[in-house]
């Protein structure tokens, strides 16, 4: 428990610099959506690198290797945030489904993030 507890206030980090990211990355293109993409790239760096540092510190692979690993699950995860999202938000109001997306993917996130990014592998 005190795992997910670290997972998710990285998260919340996260998500602070993501929305800031995006505020800025909005101000300086006229293209919403690279502004978008941009800020969920800093994001999903951001939380790496405190989940490598903090919350998984035990677990000190090849850092490149296992960022990449956490991109594809972030990016997987994101698709997946959309797909829920996009699923609800005709049968409630949207800032619960925008909710309900969020807490689907961050256990999506988590149970990767243990299973796949956060593994140490041994060598014989």
């Amino acid at each position: 428990m005190q795992q997910f507890k670290k997972f998710c206030l990285i998260g919340g980090g996260g998500f602070i610099v993501d929305s800031l990211c995006f505020i800025f990355f909005s101000h300086l293109t006229n293209n919403i959506m690279l502004a978008r993409l941009l800020s969920f790239w800093v994001a999903a760096t951001v939380t790496w690198l405190g989940n490598r540092i903090y919350t998984y510190k035990q677990h000190q692979n090849n850092a490149f290797y296992q960022w990449c690993k956490h991109m594809l699950t972030a990016h997987f995860s994101g698709c997946i945030n959309l797909l829920v999202f996009w699923s609800v938000k005709g049968i409630t109001i949207t800032a619960v489904a925008f909710v309900i997306g969020i807490f689907v993917s961050l256990f999506i996130n988590f149970f990767l993030a243990n299973r796949f990014v956060f593994v140490t592998t041994h060598s014989k």
